[in-house]
C-alpha cells in the first residue's frame, strides 16, 4: 500500500475536519473570511517513501498553501465536524471510531478504516481549534491484510484566517443539494 495516493486522498477527505469543530455544548465555528492553510509533512515512511517523494509531496502542499480561500458565512453555517465524521462510512471509507473530541477548543479522533483488499488505515488527529486558526497533527498508518505496517505518514495542518475575503481568494461553489456534505442531504426521502 503506497502512501502517496493515501496522502492525496487524505487532504480532501479531512480538510473539513481541520477547519471547524462543533458539539452539543460548545460550538466553535471558524469566522468567515480569507483562510490559508499550510501542510507540513513530519514523517513519511514505507514503500515508495523516498526523500525525493517526500520533497515532491511537500512542494505540492506548499503550492496549495500559497492560495487562500474565501470562506463565506453560508459555507461556515454548513460546516459540521461531527456530521463529517459520521458520514465517513457512507462515503465508502468504512471507518470505526474509538475516540472523537470535537466539542470545543481541542480536536481529536482515532479511527480505523478498512481498505479494499483487506488492509486498513489507522488515522489519528489531535490539535487546537479557534475561530481564527486551527492547528492539527494527523498520523496515518497503513497496514496490509495480515496487519503488517506498510507505511506511515504524519502531517501538521495549520489554517489561519487572514482577514476579510480578498478579490484574489478562491471562492468554492456551494455544494449541490443532496451532496453528502450538505447537512440536509440525509433528511430527504
Amino acid at each position: 500500500m503506497s502512501l502517496r495516493p493515501v496522502a492525496l486522498l487524505a487532504i480532501p477527505l479531512f480538510a473539513p475536519l481541520f477547519v471547524v469543530a462543533c458539539g452539543p455544548e460548545a460550538q466553535i465555528k471558524r469566522q468567515p473570511g480569507s483562510w490559508s492553510q499550510r501542510v507540513e509533512i513530519l514523517k513519511l515512511e514505507g514503500k515508495g517513501a523516498t526523500p525525493a517523494t517526500r520533497l515532491q509531496m511537500q512542494k505540492m502542499f506548499d503550492a496549495m498553501g500559497a492560495m487562500s480561500v474565501c470562506v463565506t458565512p453560508a459555507a461556515v453555517a454548513k460546516e459540521d465536524l461531527a456530521k463529517n465524521l459520521e458520514q465517513m462510512g457512507a462515503r465508502g471509507q468504512n471507518c470505526t471510531f474509538s475516540n472523537r473530541d470535537a466539542t470545543g477548543p481541542t480536536i481529536g479522533f482515532d479511527a480505523v478504516c478498512k481498505q479494499a483488499g483487506g488492509g486498513s488505515m489507522k488515522l489519528s488527529a489531535t490539535g487546537s481549534n479557534a475561530p481564527t486558526e486551527q492547528d492539527i497533527t494527523m498520523t496515518m498508518v497503513g497496514s496490509d491484510a495480515a496487519g503488517k505496517t506498510q507505511g506511515t505518514m504524519q502531517m501538521r495542518v495549520r489554517a489561519i484566517r487572514g482577514g476579510d475575503c480578498k478579490p484574489s481568494d478562491i471562492t468554492p461553489p456551494d455544494l449541490p443539494p443532496g451532496h453528502p456534505s450538505v447537512p440536509e442531504a440525509g433528511l430527504k426521502p
